[in-house]
């Protein structure tokens, strides 16, 4: 699944957070994405939590 602009992912651990700036040009299916941090699957913030 593609990474749209402005998609944010939180390290449950840590607290660290990632921004996609631009989107992901991904867009075959079966492509998989992973953000990793303290080795564990990042998760997806909503819009308006920080």
């Amino acid at each position: 699944m593609p990474r749209s602009a402005g998609e944010r992912y939180a390290c449950e651990k840590c607290g660290s957070q990632i921004v996609y700036e631009k989107p992901c040009p991904c867009t075959e299916e079966g492509m998989e994405h992973s953000e990793i941090c303290c080795g564990d699957q990042m998760k997806r913030v909503s819009e308006g939590q920080t």
